[in-house]
């Protein structure tokens, strides 16, 4: 599973069917990234949750599950230079960009009751506030709303004002499903946050945070009752990426993507709760009754700077227009390792990361993690 030919991601047809099927059959993978020595970055490994661009770093993070578990270190990678450096080895739940600051959530330690919120200024984090978090409402993701910080809990939303420096606390109404990775953001309105689920093959999907009242609602679309009816099923359908609409003030996009034994996902516009298609793109593989048909599964979705997006799959990135056009398609290049971080620069707009995040719930593999650069214009085609 970790030597690839060409695409460094991909998984193909038949060959991927089978390798699914042993896995299973032998109950166990050899291969897996649970049961191998860490390889990667020394800190992160590589296992990695996300990523962010400023001032000319690259930020990465590491997953976390819990203050228990204390993983989530933070790194720095220099775009000029490619040289290293090690903010937190330890506890950061999220990174964000709010406003004009780069800012982090994190535990300064495992049996600390506060939760940090620290900024990065003349080239240091300073902390920001904090604020005390029971077990039952660990934080769970750091949200740009219009111009405030709001961090969303398993069990509150906490909203930061910068002027006044208080927080201003709305317990939530409903439960959260949580998983092994949420994404989360909120509409340009900036009324709600919409959370996604990734647990990998056990599913995830959406569900919409109301900032005013706490009020939690599921965000479903079943159009039959087949299992795994989509194009949105919390059962089935782990969420991947959660972006603003740029053309709808009310609206979110969604990525849904897995890999396991088949491939699914597509990309949803979601309004309060309707749920449309915006994209999907489906292909044929040589069963075992004949042709399979499936989809390809998007594991990254991310603004551009020409006020449309960016998507990508373990096949391609994908560049659309704001209404969800698709404007361009292109295939991955090969990545390289900066100080055990296997990257690329080679594509107009995005840096390309390889991560092992998603192999935790599924038999994906490696897939790719998409970070947009700051304000770089997209090449003229």
């Amino acid at each position: 599973m970790k030597s690839f030919s060409g695409n460094p991601f991909a998984i193909f047809g038949g060959a991927a069917l089978l390798l699914s099927l042993s896995f299973l059959a032998l109950n166990a993978d050899p291969q897996s990234p649970d049961t191998q020595a860490a390889k990667g970055d020394s800190i992160l490994g590589e296992r990695i949750a996300g990523g962010i661009v400023f001032e000319g770093k690259l930020w990465l993070r590491g997953i976390i599950g819990s203050r228990k578990d204390f993983a989530g270190g933070l790194i720095s990678l220099s775009l000029a230079d490619g040289s290293r450096q090690v903010h937190f080895e330890r506890g950061v739940i999220d990174i964000k960009k709010v406003g004009h600051d780069l800012c982090v959530m994190r535990w300064p330690s495992t049996n600390a009751r506060d939760v940090v919120l620290s900024v990065w200024r003349e080239d240091r984090f300073e902390d920001l506030a904090r604020f005390s978090s029971s077990e039952k409402d660990e934080p769970l993701a750091l949200v740009n709303s219009v111009s405030d910080s709001v961090v969303l809990s398993m069990q509150s939303i906490r909203i930061f004002s910068v002027d006044k420096h208080t927080w201003r606390q709305i317990k939530l109404k409903g439960k959260l499903r949580g998983g092994f990775q949420e994404t989360a953001d909120s509409p340009p309105s900036g009324d709600s946050v919409y959370v996604g689920f990734n647990t990998g093959e056990w599913g995830g999907g959406l569900q919409r945070v109301d900032l005013r009242t706490g009020v939690i609602s599921d965000v479903e679309r079943r159009d039959t009752k087949e299992l795994c009816a989509g194009p949105l099923n919390s059962a089935c359908d782990p969420v991947t990426g959660v972006i603003p609409d740029p053309q709808n003030k009310d609206c979110i996009l969604a990525a849904v993507g897995l890999v396991h034994m088949l491939s699914h996902g597509r990309i949803l516009r979601v309004c309060g709760k309707d749920v449309s298609l915006v994209f999907e793109k489906s292909f044929k593989v040589d069963g075992f009754k004949g042709e399979w048909e499936m989809t390809e599964a998007f594991f990254g979705l991310v603004p551009a700077v020409d006020g449309g997006f960016w998507a990508i799959t373990s096949e391609a990135l994908y560049h659309f227009g704001a209404d969800g056009t698709k404007k361009h398609e292109y295939a991955l290049p090969e990545l390289k390792p900066v100080s055990g971080t296997y990257l690329s620069r080679e594509l107009p707009g995005v840096i390309v990361v390889r991560t092992d995040a998603n192999w935790a719930v599924s038999v994906s593999g490696y897939t790719p993690l998409l970070i947009p650069l700051e304000g770089v214009p997209l090449e003229s085609q």
